[in-house]
């Protein structure tokens, strides 16, 4: 009989103890979600790439070891083939697609023929090797990520849409670093694209609260003063405890 209760006793605590460790588990677990939930994610990424300004691009993110994706157009990537070994080679730059031609800049007549648009982003694809359907539209500001989308203008949804069915996640921005379109040069310096930053994550105007991905251009870092403004606003990103460079592969 005792032999008996001393068993049940101590089947209890077993049962007790484990109960207790499973219970902290969970809510060490729940805190550990909720601290990653309390970061700010920032997609850093570049357009039209390889073009001059690639070679410095490859050359901060690794020395900054930092995750950021470039969107590569395959006309470019033939003309330059050696940038596009840079970016291939470096770990932290993930490779997405932004078409083979570019639209050759005709967007009105390239987003009438939707078909051609996804033809030309397979294309790309091949043409790249790529493994992912990570994509963005040229000229246009579009998203269609995880069943959610967004359109900036009625020109190209269709093309969007078909990309969508044919399994691309598709990026636009929430916010752009502009360039002048004659000299190439950034307009606006680090810290005012790290205010910018900072206020549409507070006030939430992003596609994805928490998260905010920023457009810039490979052209855009041709110079030395150029590539310093990118290495700024990196470092000023990193004096923030809880903002977090990202890929888009790993966007919500």
């Amino acid at each position: 009989m005792k032999k008996s209760i001393i068993i049940g006793l101590l089947t209890c605590g077993i049962i007790f103890s484990f109960w207790t460790f499973s219970k902290n588990t969970n809510v060490d677990s729940n805190i550990m979600k909720l601290q990653q939930d309390n970061y700010k994610y920032i997609y850093l990424t570049f357009d039209d790439g390889p073009l001059n300004g690639s070679q410095r691009i490859d050359d901060v993110i690794l020395i900054e070891k930092l995750p950021v994706t470039v969107m590569l157009v395959g006309e470019h990537a033939l003309a330059k083939p050696q940038y596009l070994e840079l970016y291939r080679e470096n770990e932290y730059i993930e490779i997405g697609n932004h078409s083979y031609s570019h639209a050759n800049n005709h967007y009105q007549l390239y987003y009438s023929n939707p078909a051609g648009v996804l033809k030309d982003f397979i294309r790309n694809m091949n043409t790249l090797k790529l493994t992912n359907k990570i994509g963005r539209l040229p000229g246009r500001n579009m998203w269609r990520v995880n069943g959610r989308s967004r359109n900036d203008i009625s020109s190209g949804i269709e093309a969007a849409d078909l990309l969508s069915k044919n399994g691309f996640a598709l990026f636009g921005w929430d916010l752009e670093w502009m360039h002048d379109s004659h000299t190439a040069e950034p307009i606006g310096t680090a810290e005012d694209i790290f205010k910018e930053i900072e206020e549409r994550l507070s006030d939430d105007r992003v596609f994805t609260n928490s998260h905010i991905v920023l457009l810039c251009h490979d052209e855009m870092f041709q110079h030395t003063y150029e590539e310093s403004e990118l290495k700024k606003l990196i470092d000023l990103l990193n004096s923030k405890s809880d903002y977090k460079l990202s890929h888009l592969k790993d966007y919500p």
